[in-house]
């Protein structure tokens, strides 16, 4: 657990959310300060605090010009955003601004892309000298309640090719073109999955420098899969783009709690070495609260040990605490199940 006695105040972008809400609440129950901040403003101040939690996903360009802001001005930043090509902006971002500012980033810290990485991070674990990367994510069969904030950057993940490492080289990823058989255990069990342009490519080389190969899947049945090839190719001309922005622009109903507090969600993360293959998986109901409470975690560990001048930069998940220790928090707080196991693969 971070210390918390040290922390002296966090901002939150986008308060007002779905997920800046759920974030505001576990910093209020944590007895952490906080205050909200508003991403139509241009620059930030000493006022922010410590560290700036990024949840305004429906606001990109706002986000954006904030988080530069911030990082300029050496305050650390945690961003939930789930977008992976945001997820790549903000990587380069922090890489350039960083190292003199001393600011740190910790991007695609919810559920998508944080719990992957860890899982990833604690499958290795069992793994001598790890190569390949498969994580895949699954709704356990139920309906998605998506936030605005998801609904735009789900859109926006469709308008443009995602990016996977493949023999140590980023690859272009078209969503739904790539397909893998995942293996949840129960009760999910083995379930079809197809690509999608996942966060585990850019964080996941960060702590495993000797991965060559990350894809991201999500767990869908094949005609699915065909649909959102089919979105993906339409929202990629002008005309298919503007008609699936009409229809984002219309659909601004927020979920309610009770709606996602039933709601599953699944992640499973494979990691092959050699003739090893490691496995960890994690259940939970409520993807809002898992990741509200993954940005707390990464916002007071960033908060308790600051960085001196020319040490910042971007930051996987899993290297801001062992892996394990943070799904362990989560599984105390209730908001996930986790395990692992490895298989010694048979000579073909």
């Amino acid at each position: 657990m971070a210390e918390r006695t040290v922390v002296m105040q966090i901002t939150v972008l986008g308060a007002g959310g779905t997920v800046g809400r759920r974030i505001g609440g576990v910093l209020d129950a944590d007895r952490v300060p906080w205050r909200p901040l508003d991403a139509a403003i241009g620059g930030v101040g000493p006022e922010v605090g410590q560290v700036l939690i990024g949840a305004a996903g429906g606001d990109l360009e706002g986000t954006r010009r904030v988080t530069a802001a911030a990082l300029r001005a050496g305050i650390d930043v945690v961003d939930v955003d789930r977008e992976a090509g945001h997820l790549r902006w903000l990587h380069a971002l922090a890489a350039d601004v960083g190292p003199s500012s001393g600011a740190r980033l910790v991007g695609g810290a919810g559920l998508r892309w944080a719990v992957g990485d860890l899982l990833t991070a604690v499958a290795a674990e069992q793994v001598p000298e790890p190569a390949t990367v498969h994580v895949a994510y699954t709704a356990g069969g139920g309906r998605r309640h998506l936030t605005p904030g998801e609904r735009r950057a789900e859109l926006s993940a469709l308008g443009q090719e995602g990016v996977a490492l493949e023999d140590g080289r980023p690859v272009p990823e078209p969503a739904g073109g790539r397909r893998r058989l995942a293996w949840f255990p129960r009760p999910v069990g083995p379930s079809h999955a197809a690509a999608v342009p996942g966060g585990e490519a850019v964080t996941v080389p960060r702590h495993l420098p000797t991965v060559r190969t990350v894809h991201s899947y999500e767990a869908m049945v094949g005609w699915r899969a065909e649909l959102l090839q089919a979105r993906a190719n339409l929202a990629r001309t002008a005309r298919g783009r503007r008609w699936m922005e009409r229809r984002l622009a219309t659909d601004r109903r927020e979920p309610r709690r009770a709606e996602l507090a039933e709601e599953r969600w699944g992640c499973v993360a494979e990691v092959v070495g050699g003739r090893t293959l490691g496995r960890a998986w994690a259940y939970g109901h409520d993807p809002v609260e898992v990741t509200a409470r993954l940005a707390v975690a990464f916002g007071l560990r960033l908060a308790a040990g600051r960085t001196t001048r020319g040490e910042g930069g971007p930051l996987a998940p899993s290297e801001l605490d062992p892996p394990g220790l943070l799904l362990d928090e989560l599984a105390d707080a209730g908001t996930l199940r986790w395990s692992r196991s490895h298989t010694i693969l048979e000579d073909r």
